[in-house]
């Protein structure tokens, strides 16, 4: 099984200094080009970040189709070619609904951010703490996620 990832969770955990918990909890994930393109724009202060991780543990992988076709979906290009890209028994990080649904009605396995943070702390491969840190600073941040969303997560990690 590979997990793929859109650019907003890599730019999310990228951007409070936390993108190592994705290499903690998988060792390894896979990116499209277009994704690659979108995550190493040069007026992001991360891009460092990524260039360090990519072909160590972040793969970059091909897809066959063109991702503008997926606009009627709502989807953007990143999340197309994530799409494009996946076989059946992948697993797909994907925070944007209108990505959820798509992948829902393809029958594909796929969990937010907020979701793995939570399974990780539960599989014992991140700490309480480290797992509540990171979702206060997602919290805080420019991450798009409602108070419902961060009180469960919160309220899981705690329990664990």
């Amino acid at each position: 099984m590979r997990v793929l990832i859109d650019s907003s969770t890599l730019i999310a955990l990228a951007k409070i200094g936390k993108l190592i918990i994705l290499e903690i909890v998988f060792k390894e994930i896979f990116i499209t080009t277009v994704i690659k393109n979108e995550i190493l724009r040069e007026d992001f202060p991360e891009t460092e970040v990524f260039k360090d991780a990519i072909n160590r543990w972040i793969n970059i992988i091909d897809f066959k189709g063109k991702p503008k076709d997926f606009r009627k979906y709502g989807l953007d290009a990143g999340e197309a070619s994530l799409f494009l890209a996946a076989k059946a028994n992948d697993r797909l990080i994907l925070d944007e609904a209108n990505a959820r649904r798509f992948a829902e009605s393809k029958g594909l396995k796929y969990t937010g951010l907020l979701g793995l943070i939570v399974a990780a702390v539960g599989a014992k491969k991140i700490t309480r703490e480290l797992a509540l840190e990171t979702i206060n600073k997602l919290s805080s941040g420019d991450f798009r996620m409602s108070l419902e969303l961060y009180l469960w997560a919160r309220e899981k990690i705690e329990h664990f």
